[in-house]
């Protein structure tokens, strides 16, 4: 195990050490720089601190580190030439690690959004003296219709934060994509109804959210309505598929309540 501290490095790993160690694809497992370093400093730092090899098993161990007791996602396995990284389990374990990560993500993200539409109706934005819920997350360049915009002077912040477009990646966010409905079906609280009027989203709103890669950013898709109730189903492998089609909010029964307590 010492020899897989010191391959991580003080600022950065020995990449051929950690060839050695955990294969060619051992990028899979170690980031390498970064904000995703900084996970790795940190690991280094509560190593330092504190840690145990925990036995699971008569020949199975994982490393733990620091007073939380994190415990390294790539266990340690035994057989006939000596303990090695046992990486077809801690590619599965990684995997489940950040799936969960992203699905908590996604749910935080979801009750989010639902505040800033929440304050984003509090005032008129497009001087067309009506209240109305935001049809897009980014706004158009000096503009506010959206629920994020950047600092343009007028001390007025985003309902989403002024922070928010720097934490962006691609087009996806939590390794899930989003989509604004503007209508909800008979399942939903209230029955169906299109939440525009004319061309405004005034009569509420609602959000879908989907796994950017099926099995491997996520698994389950969720939405929320203006209600705050979110919900959750695993659309499948065609799940990409589903959400964009989807043209309302309407969650059957084949959609079930998310306890966001629990998730907390």
């Amino acid at each position: 195990m010492e020899s897989f501290v010191a391959a991580l490095g003080a600022e950065k790993a020995d990449e051929a050490r950690l060839a050695q160690l955990l294969g060619d694809d051992w990028r899979t497992y170690i980031p390498r720089g970064g904000v995703q370093r900084s996970d790795v400093d940190t690991f280094l730092e509560q190593y330092r601190a504190q840690h145990s090899i925990d036995m699971a098993g008569e020949s199975k161990a994982i490393l733990a580190v620091g007073s939380d007791h994190w415990t390294l996602p790539i266990p340690l396995t035994k057989s006939s030439q000596g303990w090695r990284f046992d990486l077809k389990a801690g590619s599965a374990e990684i995997r489940a690690r950040r799936i969960g990560r992203n699905e908590l993500g996604v749910l935080q993200s979801l009750l989010a959004y639902h505040d800033a539409q929440m304050d984003y109706a509090t005032q008129d934005h497009n001087g067309n003296g009506a209240l109305e819920y935001a049809q897009k997350i980014f706004s158009e360049p000096g503009k506010h219709d959206g629920l994020y915009w950047e600092d343009d002077g007028d001390d007025e912040v985003s309902p989403l934060g002024p922070l928010f477009g720097q934490d962006v990646v691609g087009d996806a966010w939590y390794g899930y994509h989003f989509r604004i409905l503007d209508a909800q079906g008979p399942s939903a609280p209230g029955g169906a109804y299109s939440y525009l009027i004319g061309n405004q989203m005034s009569r509420g709103f609602a959000m879908v959210a989907w796994p950017a890669k099926y099995d491997d950013t996520g698994v389950m898709s969720f939405m929320i309505s203006h209600d705050g109730q979110v919900f959750e189903k695993d659309l499948g492998p065609h799940g990409d598929r589903l959400a964009k089609e989807m043209k309302r909010f309407d969650p059957d029964d084949s959609w079930k309540v998310v306890d966001v307590a629990a998730g907390d």
